[in-house]
This record gives structure tokens, sequence and C-alpha cells, in this order.
């Protein structure tokens, strides 16, 4: 593919990376990218898309670049220029490629990951409405008070900390929303991975305008707190992290789902609460 053959040509120029350094999963990225673009890829967005690709590699050295092309519904054109913005704002937001390597190295020794912040600018043009489904007795940790009552109260969810900054030193909380309104909640936990462990009945559902989280909309990332050990026993306290838009970590349950992470505290315009007696879902809040 000429367009491909031509951005991986221009990597050496925009990184600094000697051109018999060549990575071939890089490569392969890059050939992905520039077919859900179905176009040329300027540099702006090419050393945007070199500051995250790697992040795209799992743990079992595959990579998940394809998935994009879900999160930013590549096959309309508002999704295609919607991924091109997000490409050229995490390229502006960390300072270029060169200044990314620079002031976020990711070192074991002492420990200093460096977790870039995949921003979906434009995700109204994705998507009219975000979803975020709940456990019907979740509870505000601070105050005790039901989450779905507080919604019914503020017409937001419970705020979790904005992000101000490209890159993250530590694992972020954000509210992982999805593009999808499933039918029910066992619908809802198959195709997302929901643990029966993880104890949620999935049973409340906040609906979110995407033009209302437009500038805090994220790329869904998997995050590991647990440490990880060097051949000798010392622990690196680094915590793994790559990009993970659907979920499919899990063989027991479908998956499939996609998710993104939405910073702040988003406003609700709808709440609804799963019926077992009804069999659907009742809205039991509206903005």
């Amino acid at each position: 593919m000429a367009y491909a053959n031509s951005a991986i040509a221009r990597v050496p120029r925009l990184t600094g990376i000697d051109a018999s350094q060549r990575d071939p999963i890089t490569e392969e990225q890059i050939q992905v990218l520039v077919t859900l673009l179905r176009g040329p890829v300027s540099d702006e967005e090419l050393e945007g898309f070199l500051v995250v690709c790697s992040r795209f590699v799992d743990e079992f050295g595959g990579h998940r670049t394809d998935e994009l092309a879900e999160v930013f519904r590549t096959s309309t054109a508002e999704g295609r220029e919607a991924l091109r913005q997000s490409l050229r704002y995490i390229n502006r937001w960390v300072g270029g490629y060169a200044r990314y390597e620079s002031q976020f190295p990711v070192r074991p020794f002492p420990a200093r990951p460096a977790f870039p912040l995949f921003k979906v600018v434009g995700v109204e043009q994705i998507a009219k409405t975000l979803y975020r489904v709940f456990d019907s007795q979740a509870k505000i940790c601070e105050t005790g008070e039901p989450i779905s009552d507080l919604i019914a109260r503020t017409g937001r969810l419970p705020g979790v900390p904005r992000q101000a900054r490209p890159v993250r030193r530590s694992k972020p909380r954000l509210h992982w929303c999805s593009y999808t309104a499933w039918e029910s909640p066992a619908a809802t936990r198959d195709a997302l991975q929901i643990l029966p462990e993880w104890k949620s009945d999935c049973s409340m559902r906040a609906s979110i305008s995407a033009l209302r989280v437009s500038h805090s909309t994220f790329v869904a990332f998997k995050g590991d707190s647990k440490p990880e050990y060097a051949p000798d026993g010392r622990e690196l306290k680094f915590a793994g992290y790559f990009y993970e838009p659907t979920a499919q970590d899990h063989p027991a349950l479908p998956g499939g789902g996609l998710q993104v992470g939405v910073a702040g505290a988003p406003r609700v315009f709808m709440l609804e609460k799963w019926s077992r007696s009804e069999g659907d879902w009742r809205v039991v809040w509206r903005e």
C-alpha cells in the first residue's frame, strides 16, 4: 500500500529512530491506521499515532490497533475525521514525539510508567449518547449515598478527577461508558465481561449526551496495579498498561463490547432501572 509505505518511510525523520531499528509491529500498526483512514496520513497525525501506538501492543505481543475502527467508527467519514483530530490533538498535547520521549521516559528503576491519555476528540460525531451502567446498590464511598439518589439530586454522575495532563504516571479513575444500550443487564455483563465476583447487577443505566463530554472522553485502557518483578526477585512496582477498547480478556463471557473512559462528573439526562417483573428498562429519573 503506497500510503502506508510513505508513512513508514517518514518514521525516522519524525522520531529520530534509525531506520535500521525498524519495528515490524509498528509498521503493521501503521498499515492498519492507513487502512482505517482510507488515505494519506499527515506528519502531525502520524507523529501522534507513534506516541500512542505502542500502548495498543498487549502483553502477548499482539496489537489491538484495529479496534480503533470501533472506537471511532471509521466506516463513516465523520469517524475518520474524529480519529484524525484525535491524533493531531495528542501530538500537540504532549508537545511532539521527541518531547514525549524526553519528558515521559518509562523506567523500571526507579519505577516510572508513562500512560498517554488518548482523548477521543469529536466523540459527538461518533455517538450521540454514552451509557454508564452500574450496580443498583452502588453507593458513594465517602457518604454512603446511593449513586442513583445522587444522580436524581444533582443530575450528574459522581465526580472523578479531570485529566489535565497528557500523560499519567499512575492509573487514572474514569467512568467506563459504552456507545450501546444493551437489551438487558445480562446482555450488558456478557458484552462487557463483567464477572460475577465483581458483584454488579448492572441494573442501573445512566444516559449521557456525548456533546457534553466532548472534551473529557478517552480511549479505554487496561491498567494492572499488581507489581511486576525482575528475574532476581526485585519488585519493580510498575503497573502494566495498554489500550483495551473492547472487552475480550475473559473467555467465560462472550465480550466484544466497546467502552470509553469519561472524566469529571458528566451530566446525566436520563436514568433507567431494570424491572425484573416487566423484563425491561424503566425510566426512574429524567432531566
